[in-house]
């Protein structure tokens, strides 16, 4: 069988001349580069590229430019002066107003929206809170229980010194921790379900470091006013009785807001059941407040009076300041930033 062979000889004009046999013609650079031998020059090569290919000039489209691009209107290098990053295809129609806000609706654009127990950063955290928890518990499992035994009287000087000794400060700041990572958890909880369209705009993670911020800022300025109020007007023993009585009850809070944040995230508890779960927990540990307050502090005949604005200043009032920040952070986090 006969091959047709096409024999082509290419001069390429350079400082010397060099003759080239082509069988086929290339297709691209490379190829066209591969037909020189290896010592070839760079002269040469851009002079066989040149020969076998020729730059195709598109012409410009007749169309009008409402982009703005760049480069087709004599702009060079000055790109602050390139009207595209000022000026719009709308720019000096009377029914465009950039001064609005513009606002968009819908639902979320994921497949399937965020759910805290579907959160593996939420389910580990909450895990370790637990086994955490646990330990501690464990660990001060005697002074717990004397405590709870002697909580509703006055205990003598040989076990306030006892419970004064076992109380570590690194046990109550956990337990602080614990209570404003799940009061977070619960709040952000009521958020999802007051404004579905949050999670359009910001991270989960924002709301529940905002939310947790906000708590922990409010248990650390309550404690403070609780120190300079009590180390004014009582000794120290009724300060420290109060202080072993009050991080009592906090733990007991923690404790409580746990399980009512596992059922919150992974049995979809309704918010109606929630709210009225958490004032619950909140009335009880107040009205236990009230009670140690009265038997340590306003024991006397006037104390009543006394009682009802030292309770009101400390924790009413923080209370209702609480709720009203908690809204107003989140609405500001949403819709400015």
């Amino acid at each position: 069988m006969n091959c047709l062979q096409i024999d082509t000889t290419i001069t390429v004009p350079q400082k010397t001349d060099t003759q080239l046999h082509v069988f086929h013609r290339p297709a691209t650079p490379y190829q066209a580069i591969r037909l020189l031998p290896r010592d070839a020059s760079e002269a040469e090569k851009d002079s066989i590229v040149q020969h076998f290919f020729q730059p195709i000039i598109l012409a410009r489209s007749t169309c009008p430019d409402t982009l703005n691009l760049p480069g087709l209107k004599g702009y060079k290098t000055d790109w602050k002066e390139v009207p595209s990053y000022r000026e719009g295809f709308f720019t000096g129609n009377a029914f465009l107003h950039p001064e609005l806000r513009v606002t968009f609706t819908g639902i979320p654009g994921d497949p399937v929206p965020y759910r805290l127990q579907s959160d593996v950063f939420i389910t580990s955290t909450l895990l370790i809170s637990f086994f955490v928890a646990i330990f501690i518990i464990a660990r001060s499992l005697h002074t717990l229980l004397l405590q709870l035994k002697i909580f509703f009287y006055n205990r003598d000087r040989k076990d306030l010194f006892l419970l004064k000794s076992d109380s570590e400060m690194k046990s109550q700041s956990y337990v602080i921790l614990l209570a404003c990572f799940l009061l977070s958890i619960l709040f952000f909880n009521y958020t999802e379900i007051r404004i579905p369209s949050v999670f359009n705009r910001i991270s989960p993670y924002k709301l529940l470091f905002l939310d947790m911020s906000i708590f922990l800022i409010y248990y650390i300025i309550k404690y403070i006013a609780y120190s300079i109020c009590n180390w004014t007007f009582f000794s120290q023993q009724q300060r420290t009785q109060w202080t072993n009585s009050y991080n009592l009850i906090g733990l007991g809070k923690a404790l409580l807001f746990f399980p009512l944040a596992l059922l919150v995230v992974y049995f979809d508890l309704s918010i109606q059941v929630t709210i009225w779960i958490v004032i619950l927990i909140l009335l009880i540990s107040e009205i236990l407040v009230i009670f140690k307050a009265k038997q340590i502090f306003f024991y006397h005949k006037f104390g009543l009076f006394h009682l009802i604005l030292y309770f009101c200043t400390l924790e009413m009032i923080p209370l209702f300041i609480l709720w009203r920040l908690l809204i107003k952070a989140n609405e500001f986090m949403i819709v400015y930033i």
